[in-house]
């Protein structure tokens, strides 16, 4: 994130509620007042035709400043300004009010924004280009930046009960002049809490523990709010994915040469009940041919800045053994069992250590070359073309035979995985990373790393993510894909918290974020925080338990009574309850959000006594659990659907 610094002055002004009052604080007068002793003195003023953003902006504003003064300030369109104007305005998004006080966002870059003071007005608007599909925020991230750092705002997971908005009763700002820029161009979480997620929990048969309809459509609300909250968002479309899903059925027939040729002698999938697992013959142009066809249609009709698939299909097994591939390889004839990675490519079930293609243990250098086969012959058609591609399964190190890799390529690096991790992961993983880039890709990050976060239980690995996030950003990193959000919001809060506030502010101190989210519990703070410090120190020396990496991804969750046992929760029990002397100190709201991080030990506490037999569903512990979870479903202490789904997937119960 780039900021102009350029805070002049601000006054917040607190009557009859506090200690802090303007004159206190300075001798100039505020230059634009917005609520007055609980009355509304100015208005919200929009364009005469506001884009969808634009106008969520505005009511964004409008709903905070209600909370916290409990004035209800109007939203008026610039064409339908009454006749007796108040003295101050607060101007959302582009409008001609806006430009005559001398801002332009159509200059601005993508997705920066402007809080400005000028002319009894307080200007927030941003870039808010891009397409239907693809539409920038910019004013949105504005209001989102004036209510957070000017007015003391935090939301410290979805919903009401994560909301923290300071009451006061007079809000008046003075001088203003603050533009940002997104440093890292895409920040995105896996959202697990959506339409589509719905229908497979519906269609996985989950109906039968859980209840769908007005609670399932909130916790997605409140998902999809807390993200723009913390502005997550994108400055362009980066599409990717596993690119060839779907090729087997499509191309089997006219096409085979195009599939890898599997140690039988013949092509295609080596799972033949997994199609949309089949890898594919990367050396031959033919594959090129296809791939480049939409780029070269689409070039001739006048369209650039076209992006290539070029992302292998997912598993650890099934690769070309084809001597064209093997050709390509670093060590075209070394062979035997590959290493083990964190990096959940082993989910068609053969793992790296069974592994018997005689393929060497890094494919890296194949790939390497076809990314710039590719990316050679797209620039012919559109020079502002783009390969994007993985570095993932056994072409996740860098090559070792390639001297380059083309400059339109764009690498998803997925490492930085584990969490918690051994200090020799994290030591991989950079060298990964730096190593890609040394070659001249563009790297971005495509992890995993928060797909096993504690399933339920308490557990924390701020510290680490935070250092990993550090040394990306501090080495280019322009993208994110973090798979993905599991909303475990009461048990691994602050790592969520630290992570996506660092994402858009990212000259960020981790100590000042997680002053932040602690101070959203008053008089408890100090308690919530020796309360989660306590779970990251038990995370934290998980990754150095040898019996912790033993056990396989999707058996952790069976393996849970081995690590949370009675004595490790007891103590953290204890921590908790030295709360009650306070909780009488505290707000209402103070004491929900405490409350969540008592229903979130709750939690891992049935959730381990249920699986003490290996099958949650079983008997009362069963039982007990998935009555809890309807109870809190509503709560965001953690995402109930979500991870009664995980559990269906990984066998703990039938």
């Amino acid at each position: 994130m780039a900021r102009t610094p350029c805070l002049l002055m601000l006054v917040l002004t607190i009557l009859g509620e506090g200690v802090l009052s303007a004159e206190d604080h300075s001798s100039a007068s505020p230059s634009v007042v917005l609520v007055e002793n609980g009355r509304p003195v100015s208005l919200i003023v929009t364009n005469g035709r506001p884009k969808e953003a634009q106008l969520r902006a505005a009511e964004e504003l409008q709903e905070h400043l209600r909370l916290m003064s409990g004035a209800t300030i109007p939203i008026v369109k610039e064409n339908e300004l009454p006749d007796d104007v108040p003295p101050s305005l607060i101007l959302v998004g582009q409008s001609n009010q806006v430009k005559a006080r001398g801002v332009d966002t159509s200059a601005l870059e993508p997705e920066t924004f402007v809080v400005r003071t000028a002319e009894g007005a307080l200007i927030l608007a941003g870039d808010d280009g891009g397409s239907k599909s693809n539409p920038r925020r910019g004013t949105l991230w504005a209001v989102y930046d004036f209510l957070q750092d000017q007015l003391g705002c935090r939301w410290i997971w979805p919903g009401e009960i994560g909301r923290v908005v300071p009451h006061r009763k007079t809000i008046a700002v003075g001088g203003l002049d603050i533009q940002e820029t997104p440093q890292i161009k895409i920040r995105g979480f896996r959202m697990t809490a959506q339409a589509k997620h719905r229908l497979a929990y519906e269609k996985e048969g989950l109906g039968r523990f859980l209840e769908f309809g007005e609670t399932y459509e909130q916790v997605s609300e409140d998902e999809r709010v807390w993200l723009d909250r913390m502005r997550m968002g994108r400055s362009f479309k980066l599409s990717y994915g596993h690119a060839f899903t779907g090729w087997w059925e499509r191309y089997r027939d006219a096409d085979p040469e195009i599939f890898a040729l599997q140690s039988d002698g013949k092509r295609g999938p080596r799972r033949k009940d997994r199609p949309d697992f089949v890898k594919m013959c990367v050396s031959n142009p033919r594959l090129w041919e296809l791939q480049l066809a939409t780029v070269k249609k689409y070039a001739a009709q006048g369209a650039s800045g076209l992006w290539i698939n070029a992302c292998e299909n997912d598993g650890s097994g099934g690769f070309c053994t084809c001597p064209n591939c093997r050709a390509w390889d670093g060590d075209p004839n070394a062979s035997g069992p590959t290493i083990a990675a964190e990096d959940g490519s082993d989910v068609d079930g053969d793992a790296w250590a069974l592994a018997k293609d005689g393929l060497p243990e890094n494919l890296s250098d194949r790939y390497g070359r076809w990314y710039n086969e590719l990316a050679r012959r797209a620039r012919q058609y559109d020079t502002e073309a783009r390969v994007v591609a993985y570095a993932y399964s056994r072409y996740r190190v860098p090559p070792v035979k390639l001297d380059h890799i083309e400059p339109n390529v764009w690498i998803g690096y997925v490492g930085f995985n584990a969490y918690p991790r051994p200090e020799a992961y994290r030591k991989q993983s950079v060298e990964d990373w730096f190593g890609w880039s040394r070659l001249g890709a563009t790297v971005f990050l495509r992890t995993n790393s928060l797909f096993y976060f504690g399933e339920g239980a308490p557990f924390v690995a701020t510290g680490q993510i935070a250092q990993d996030l550090r040394y990306q950003i501090d080495n280019g990193l322009r993208a994110t894909d973090y798979d993905c959000l599991q909303g475990y919001w009461a048990t691994s809060g602050p790592s969520y918290y630290v992570l996506a506030r660092m994402l858009w502010d990212t000259t960020a101190r981790p100590d000042v974020l997680l002053a932040e989210f602690y101070g959203a519990f008053g008089p408890m703070q100090a308690v919530a925080r020796e309360y989660f410090d306590y779970w990251e120190r038990f995370t934290t020396a998980l990754g150095d338990n040898p019996e912790f990496f033993t056990v396989n991804r999707t058996e952790k969750l069976k393996a849970h009574p081995g690590f949370y046992t009675p004595p490790v929760l007891a103590e953290a029990q204890v921590i908790l309850d030295k709360a009650e002397p306070l909780l009488a100190k505290a707000s209402e709201a103070e004491r929900e959000r405490f409350r969540n991080l008592e229903l979130g030990l709750q939690h891992g506490r049935l959730l381990v006594e249920a699986l003490k037999d290996g099958k949650t569903s079983n008997g009362a512990p069963g039982e007990a659990l998935f009555a809890f979870r309807r109870e809190i479903a509503p709560r965001n202490v953690v995402n109930v659907y979500w991870t009664t789904s995980k559990e269906k997937r990984y066998r703990v119960f039938e």
